[in-house]
């Protein structure tokens, strides 16, 4: 999938860095047993005795080891700094002083998204283009991993805590995300999905989710003081 927030390029190259590191490892230690195999095969009836090899090629291999470590740390470092970044809102965004903040509580199985104007909405996420947002993770029963790969990496919902999820999405259109964590019986229907519009289709979506809210409200409201079963 291709990265479309800031930081989830970071974390593709990372996961390239970790392929290729495990590949050089992978072919270095098979060549090493292949070398050692055809080294020793005219000895093959040979009577087995204790086989050594000098102190130099022990240090030469210690400290290309040693060598190949630190480059995967100081990679994996720089990487991972960059991709804790905060995103900004560019100038096609949503204009706010700050990040848009949207609540996101994951329940057996089902996402609740809580909008700032009191809107909310189930399952998808509407997000303005080009827009830093702040999202907010919370749990009302056991632990749920928000996963969305093109937009940001894994976070979790856990219990009495809040975690947070920080993208601004680089073009409109719809990314989808599944339940990255055992979270009981239905985890793996737990799916969300992620539209992203522009501003001005963004403001019109949580206007009309607060009035049809305020609506269906009223009219249990209405149906109650009728005296009817709503």
């Amino acid at each position: 999938m291709a990265p479309h927030s800031p930081g989830t390029d970071q974390i593709e190259t990372l996961l390239w860095i970790g392929f290729v590191a495990a590949t050089i490892l992978i072919v270095a230690v098979n060549a090493g047993l292949i070398y050692a195999l055809r080294r020793r095969r005219a000895e093959h009836h040979a009577e087995a005795r204790e086989t050594s090899v000098g102190r130099r090629l022990q240090l030469r291999a210690g400290g290309a080891l040693a060598a190949f470590a630190v480059v995967l740390l100081v990679l994996s470092l720089v990487y991972t700094e960059r991709a804790r970044e905060a995103p900004a809102s560019g100038p096609a965004g949503l204009q706010a002083e700050e990040r848009l903040r949207i609540e996101a509580t994951g329940q057996q199985w089902l996402w609740r998204y809580d909008y700032p104007n009191e809107a909310f909405s189930y399952y998808k996420l509407v997000v303005p283009v080009d827009t830093a947002v702040e999202l907010d993770l919370v749990s009302t029963d056991v632990v749920h991993t928000w996963d969305v790969p093109e937009l940001a990496g894994k976070r979790d919902a856990v219990p009495g805590k809040t975690n947070q999820v920080l993208f601004s999405a680089d073009r409109e259109g719809t990314y989808f995300g599944q339940s990255a964590t055992l979270s009981g019986q239905a985890y793996a229907a737990m799916r969300t999905e992620v539209e992203v519009v522009s501003p001005e289709r963004y403001e019109a979506f949580i206007e009309q989710r607060k009035s049809d809210i305020q609506a269906a409200q009223d009219r249990v409201v209405g149906l109650i003081k009728a005296g009817e079963t709503p």
